[in-house]
């Protein structure tokens, strides 16, 4: 385990709780509790905005897209980000005017309905529902894999952690926290990106647009955890443990040409050079065509158009109905307010997800065997 991971996430943690209970002293009323007041700034907001849109799903999930199928799945930081443009134009200034506190009472006051706001409460829990738990799940394995914690430990620090700052502080608490969260998982990110760059640009590891397939750099042993299935597309020469191809191996194994099954628990060591097998559900791409756009279709090589039509849609218009988002709109004290708020929040976003991105092409580079 590293040394100082521990200590950073008892400092995170510490750094979180202290935060939170500077709003705490600052939650006086109702208002104060539920939008602050009304009297975020433009710039602050942004940063809570972008410090809760940015979880697990955003630096995670989108290095590992990029690394696993390249330039189609651009799209999803692209999406994500302009999202906010939709947002700008037909939300952010319409809700901070309504005066209202929730979107269901939002919904009610322009359209007069108490049954919709009922259902717009449901889809209200349920988004939330299904936006908490991956992060849940996220903090669970994170904690795991730093610190050797159980799984479940991880899920109930963050709830722990997240509950006590909402329930004594409210919204203030929230802002200051995910504003202070923002930009340390930028810092965070950015930094590292920075040496890593500069160690590609000068180690001499190779390009990503070749016509070559992934290699290994060096002697690599990859423990399987799951069984998994993959292809090689030439011979491969490597040492086995565990049960590979329904047989039980303690020694050297020669791959031929084809598909072949590793169990779970099995080891395999593959020498420096040796060309990494691909997962029999993925497409099998070369470097040319990971790079090149409408190769990979995001995993539908099939239907690539359709799939990248597809993803630019359901992002575009998929931030519109985030309520965790959308709530931070009445934290503004006007609509001009709101509109600025969302310009700011493009800039950051798009700073942000230049380095998950960048994750994803080094890590296609330096750890393919992922």
């Amino acid at each position: 385990m590293n040394p100082y991971a521990l200590p950073a996430i008892v400092l995170v943690t510490v750094a979180t709780l202290v935060i939170g209970a500077y709003g705490v002293r600052l939650a006086r009323t109702t208002s104060d509790f539920l939008v602050a007041s009304r009297t975020v700034s433009p710039g602050w907001n942004a940063s809570a905005i972008s410090g809760e849109y940015l979880s697990a799903a955003s630096f995670l999930g989108v290095a590992g897209l990029v690394m696993k199928f390249g330039a189609d799945v651009l799209w999803y930081p692209v999406g994500f980000t302009a999202g906010y443009l939709a947002m700008l134009l037909f939300v952010a200034a319409p809700l901070r005017r309504s005066g209202a506190f929730t979107l269901p009472d939002f919904a009610e006051a322009r359209l007069g309905s108490p049954r919709l706001r009922l259902l717009c409460a449901g889809f209200v829990v349920l988004i939330g529902w299904l936006y908490l738990v991956p992060q849940l799940r996220g903090a669970g394995l994170t904690l795991g894999t730093v610190t050797g914690a159980p799984y479940w430990l991880g899920a109930v620090v963050v709830g722990v952690v997240v509950t006590a700052n909402v329930a004594t502080g409210g919204m203030r608490s929230i802002t200051f926290v995910q504003a202070f969260q923002y930009w340390l998982k930028l810092t965070a990110l950015a930094v590292p990106a920075f040496f890593l760059l500069l160690v590609w640009r000068t180690g001499g590891v190779g390009e990503l647009t070749s016509e070559s397939v992934p290699t290994f750099r060096e002697l690599t042993t990859v423990q399987i955890d799951v069984a998994v299935r993959v292809t090689v597309t030439g011979l491969v020469d490597l040492r086995a443990e565990g049960v590979v191809d329904g047989a039980v191996v303690d020694g050297p194994l020669r791959w031929m040409p084809g598909s072949h099954e590793a169990a779970a628990g099995a080891e395999l060591t593959f020498p420096a050079g040796a060309a990494v097998p691909h997962a029999d559900a993925l497409a099998a791409l070369d470097n040319d065509d990971w790079a090149a756009p409408l190769s990979s279709g995001g995993g539908h090589p099939d239907h690539p158009l359709f799939a990248t039509y597809s993803l630019i849609l359901a992002t575009f218009l998929g931030t519109m109905g985030l309520p965790h988002v959308l709530v931070r709109f009445y934290t503004n004290p006007d609509g001009r307010a709101a509109r600025r708020t969302t310009v700011v929040v493009l800039a950051l976003l798009g700073v942000f997800y230049l380095f998950p991105t960048i994750y994803g092409a080094l890590g296609r580079l330096y750890t393919p065997q992922l």
